[in-house]
């Protein structure tokens, strides 16, 4: 590890993002976004601005006074910068830069993980970022709210291997299921997305495209049953009936799907539909029980990624600061992967906010003890 003594573990953390490897657009935009800048240039911005989304700084006067920090002015290479002029050049960053960074570092973490159809899931929901109305009336949905909406995917691999790969942006009062289409983009991998999802001709379109799916169906669903198959008769959730189905009318059915019926240990039934015959009926309801890990995950970057409090009062900033918390996400998780460690993501973070400014080789000693 003696490589490791004179990178700090801040220094270690952004090393992924390699700025020559962009493509000439973006290499371009760069250069011209810091021939207007003589201090603020495009790396000691990025870097400043994912240090104060990742250590939760409350806002840009916050992030500004950071920089009384020694060690934080020795990584950044600045010694002072107005809150002002962070926001300025926050809502002038071009966001197609930010998710070619994103991009960037999602294709080293796929190389290391390598998911596919069989050791992998990807997981889709929503959530809502609440806003101020009188400071982003342009992200007005009611007559007394403003909100954005983050649309998102991660790949699940297991409880420890959780990582977003896509995301888009918009009001609000976009429905969730306008945005399955461009989330759902690898032939022969298998989604998981709650009942709001719940379309049926788009599940059509899914199955004969070639993908597969594990979803909820409401409680007023109507299917026609073409054959009970057989389920074993002691599991943990119980599986009440696993069945060969249509869904819709009589007259308006679709393909023929699979609905497995369990009963939770609190006694209450949830029935999934899928296109995966492949699976145990318990290998489906365990798919399903692995979307709340995306749930978790909206909770972690709200409540440890200054998600709680945006910087900017515009729709660029705001759009460019959820970015950025994607990319940070990314970028802890490489660590996890690259030191191998068996610590969770938020050990990671809370170690890792202990020693962002020592050497690497002190935070990979608290995430790998000998």
């Amino acid at each position: 590890m003696d490589k490791y003594k004179t990178i700090s573990a801040f220094n270690k953390w952004l090393s992924p993002i390699n700025l020559e490897k962009l493509s000439i657009f973006s290499k371009k935009s760069i250069s011209a976004f810091d021939a207007y800048r003589k201090k603020l240039d495009f790396k000691a911005l990025l870097s400043l601005l994912l240090y104060g989304v990742n250590e939760e700084r409350e806002s840009l006067r916050d992030l500004s006074t950071s920089l009384t920090l020694s060690p934080l002015q020795k990584e950044i290479g600045l010694e002072s910068i107005s809150y002002s002029q962070i926001s300025r050049s926050l809502n002038h960053l071009d966001s197609c830069i930010l998710e070619e960074i994103f991009q960037q570092l999602l294709v080293s973490v796929q190389e290391k993980t390598r998911p596919n159809k069989r050791n992998s899931l990807y997981l889709i929901d929503s959530s809502t970022f609440s806003l101020s109305k009188k400071r982003h009336p342009w992200a007005a949905f009611r007559k007394t709210k403003s909100g954005v909406k983050l649309h998102l995917k991660l790949c699940f691999m297991n409880d420890e291997t959780l990582y977003p790969t896509d995301f888009t942006l918009t009001n609000a009062k976009e429905h969730d299921v306008n945005q399955l289409e461009l989330l759902v983009d690898q032939a022969e991998a298998t989604y998981v997305f709650d009942r709001g999802y719940l379309d049926f001709d788009r599940m059509d379109q899914l199955h004969h495209e070639g993908y597969f799916f594990v979803t909820r169906i409401k409680k007023n669903t109507k299917y026609h049953v073409f054959e009970d198959f057989e389920t074993p008769s002691e599991t943990v959730p119980q599986i009440i009936s696993d069945q060969h189905v249509a869904l819709g009318s009589k007259t308006t059915l679709t393909s023929r799907f699979r609905l497995v019926t369990i009963e939770d240990e609190k006694g209450k039934q949830l029935q999934f539909i899928t296109n995966r015959f492949d699976l145990s009926a318990s290998e489906v309801s365990q798919a399903y029980k692995g979307r709340w890990q995306i749930e978790l995950f909206f909770k972690h970057i709200k409540q440890h990624m200054t998600i709680k409090n945006f910087f900017s009062q515009s729709e660029s900033g705001v759009h460019n600061q959820l970015i950025l918390s994607m990319t940070a996400a990314l970028l802890t998780f490489l660590i996890k992967v690259k030191t191998k460690t068996v610590k969770s993501i938020f050990q990671i973070k809370r170690l890792f906010r202990y020693a962002i400014f020592h050497p690497f080789e002190e935070l990979f000693c608290l995430l790998v003890p000998s």
